[in-house]
């Protein structure tokens, strides 16, 4: 496997029943190269009817998870068979030698009535090793406390994005190139030091794309239009716009990009929706989780910092027009959020008084290259 050089290997994907979770589940294990262990499971179906559901490991074996009929454990007309789940589960999930990828799909309400299936999945979500798990819906305290983790990577699926998804969340175990955004307040400089970045990478050799957001796509237009016009949008409109925007350019540029082994220089990203959507009063949890599921997690965020006054000084100097966000409460605000965001991303926090030629030296010595390991 060519990790992502980010460190976070867990993806979490949940959805409507009938959404295709097992399917996506398959689709992406199959692509994934190296070792694997765990289980999926599936449907059983008699004359159309579906009779109950078994649970098949990656290496070969199955059992009844639940079938129709009475007894304890009892969810809805199904009967949890938990002893034969148990052993089976527990054995397909043993430890094994580092960089396995556990495969669990998935962990829902018949599942987590074993307490040791339970722990064995908090040791998973808390240790090393990659894990891509499916995540059942449901008001039981033990779903609560996944859904409440900060470190994996929530991936929601629906049926517009099912076929997407794949690749989407292929890149967060197999990434042959890597992700760096350039972040900061309107003003900051990022953007000029990307183009530093961009061109000194250039120089190597090194196979290197530079883009931005709001993208050259067709709702960064739009994003882009609105914002010079000041389009007087709700924080939920503006942050669907870009959510829109991030999508088609993931699906188009960034995934196959990542794929193909280059280096991606982003301007702006989903960091930038949390600080300045945030900013506007929107949940950032919710932010992160929907940028999340169809956005590949940066390699490494570059933050410019500023003083906000020098910010709106060069502002001023560069165009007749101000956007949305380019006042001094407004970008305080947004800083302040962006300080507080960064940790959860591998990240740089350069002063953006420096030389540029000094700060594109830094990240170049960060920089993650395509065969970090």
């Amino acid at each position: 496997m060519k990790a992502p050089a980010h460190g976070r290997n867990k993806v979490l994907v949940h959805g409507l029943p009938g959404s295709g979770k097992t399917t996506l589940i398959e689709r992406v294990a199959g692509g994934i190269p190296g070792p694997k262990r765990g289980f999926v499971t599936r449907e059983v179906r008699e004359g159309g009817r579906r009779i109950g559901f078994k649970i098949h490991t990656l290496d070969g074996r199955e059992a009844w998870l639940a079938k129709k009929g009475r007894g304890w454990p009892q969810v809805g007309k199904y009967k949890v068979f938990l002893e034969t789940f148990e052993k089976l589960a527990l054995s397909a999930l043993a430890p094994a030698e580092p960089d396995t990828l556990y495969v669990v799909d998935e962990i829902g309400k018949m599942e987590i009535f074993s307490e040791a299936f339970r722990e064995r999945i908090r040791e998973l979500l808390s240790g090393p090793d990659p894990v891509l798990a499916s995540v059942g819906y449901g008001q039981i305290p033990f779903l609560e406390e996944i859904f409440r983790l900060k470190g994996p990577v929530f991936c929601e699926i629906t049926p517009d994005n099912r076929d997407y998804l794949v690749e989407r969340i292929t890149v967060e175990f197999e990434r042959p190139g890597r992700l760096i955004v350039f972040e900061g307040i309107d003003g900051s400089g990022k953007s000029t030091l990307a183009r530093e970045v961009y061109r000194a990478l250039r120089k190597e050799g090194l196979p290197v794309l530079l883009t931005r957001e709001p993208s050259e796509g067709e709702w960064g237009r739009k994003v882009r239009e609105h914002l010079a016009k000041g389009t007087p949008l709700s924080p939920q409109a503006y942050a669907e716009l870009f959510l829109r925007d991030r999508r088609e350019h993931a699906e188009k540029v960034l995934t196959p990009s990542l794929k193909a082994g280059k280096v991606v220089l982003c301007d702006r990203y989903y960091p930038s929706t949390l600080a300045y959507q945030g900013s506007e009063g929107l949940e950032v949890e919710e932010l992160l989780r929907r940028n999340e599921t169809v956005a590949p997690v940066p390699d490494l965020v570059v933050f410019v910092d500023v003083p906000v006054e020098v910010a709106l000084e060069r502002v001023r100097q560069r165009k007749k027009i101000r956007e949305l966000f380019e006042t001094r409460e407004k970008l305080t605000n947004i800083r302040k959020l962006y300080l507080e965001i960064l940790p959860r991303f591998r990240h740089l926090c350069l002063p953006g008084d420096k030389p540029v030629a000094e700060l594109c030296e830094e990240v170049l010595n960060a920089l993650p290259h395509p065969d970090h390991h």
